[in-house]
């Protein structure tokens, strides 16, 4: 199974179906990861869930930011 990515939305009105499923394969694959986290404490699966929750945050701020976009 291929590890879900952080998708390339670029304006939240006009999200797609396909869009709105890669963001929540996405999300879950977040969860995942700190859950992985929690259950083995190994540094490298801390590191990829930093990574992971770093992409979301920009996405999410990026998404709920109402300042329009220009270009």
């Amino acid at each position: 199974m291929e590890t879900p990515k952080c998708p390339q939305i670029e304006n939240l009105a006009k999200i797609t179906p396909e869009q709105a499923e890669q963001y929540v394969r996405f999300v879950a694959h977040v969860r995942h990861t700190q859950r992985r986290w929690f259950t083995f404490h190994k540094p490298e699966i801390l590191e990829e869930s930093k990574r992971l929750e770093k992409e979301l945050d920009t996405l999410n701020a990026y998404l709920l930011d109402p300042t329009p976009k220009l270009f």
